[in-house]
């Protein structure tokens, strides 16, 4: 008994200096947001920002520490990227777009569906049918699904899969690309967690040489190149769409 004794008062020991651990990760976890929000409040210019984007930040540790995350845990630049964002954000006009009830089937080559072995959102561009006349209302229909997406006030991640089957020079276009890269790299903190390039025609490799260095090399890590039934090993294949062959037959359009 007396051991058991000793066994259990050494659980109960571990079990509270493990809480103790918990809560103070947490409260150093905020004393740094809070030091980021000083930071950027000190060159902070709120007419250039939507209001609802400041009052996120002044709340939300969770979306703070992605931009920590994002400059690799260095304060002064989590603080510039804030402010380049929210500048960024209020001039694309993100919170005033509304695609909630679009039937246009140009943006239908862009979806979410399905999630990746983590359990985050996969999403999915069909190349092949999009058409680069329509480039700019695309590119806005890109930023309010990745806004309005589920997942986006818990910050998750997200993957994305850029999908090429039959896609020639031609249908490439080089400055939607770049727009894509972009705003993920400069524009949403840590949130493409991967992009997979599927089925790739050795004609595009000029392309994306001329992409390619616009990401950093950290960026450049999370680039996956698939063929054919390779993307499996990236994605469990059930999540797969029909657009890069596998065995869920959603298709963006029809």
């Amino acid at each position: 008994k007396a051991i058991c004794d000793e066994v259990s008062f050494k659980l109960s020991y571990y079990n509270e200096y493990k809480s103790y651990l918990s809560i103070m990760a947490v409260v150093f976890e905020k004393a740094i947001c809070d030091e980021v929000r000083e930071k950027f409040h000190a060159l902070a210019d709120p007419a250039k920002y939507y209001e609802a984007d400041v009052e996120r930040i002044k709340t939300d540790d969770v979306y703070v520490s992605r931009f920590l995350t994002h400059q690799k845990e260095d304060k002064d630049e989590a603080a510039k990227m804030i402010d380049s964002v929210f500048t960024w954000r209020k001039t694309q006009g993100i919170r005033d777009l509304d695609y909630s009830d679009t039937k246009d089937e140009k943006l239908k080559c862009l979806f979410f569906k399905n999630k990746d072995n983590e359990g985050d959102n996969i999403l999915w561009m069909e190349v092949n049918p999009y058409d680069k006349s329509h480039r700019e209302e695309v590119q806005k229909y890109l930023l309010w699904l990745v806004e309005n997406r589920e997942g986006e006030k818990e910050c998750t991640q997200i993957s994305c899969v850029l999908a090429l089957t039959d896609v020639g020079l031609t249908q490439a276009d080089v400055e939607f690309i770049k727009f894509f890269i972009n705003y993920f790299m400069y524009y949403t903190p840590d949130t493409m967690k991967k992009i997979v390039i599927h089925n790739m025609h050795w004609l595009l490799n000029g392309v994306w040489k001329m992409v390619s260095v616009l990401l950093s090399e950290g960026a450049k890590k999370r680039v996956i190149f698939a063929k054919n039934t390779d993307i499996y090993n990236t994605f469990p294949k059930e999540s797969v769409v029909a657009c890069c062959g596998g065995p869920d037959p959603y298709r963006g359009i029809a």
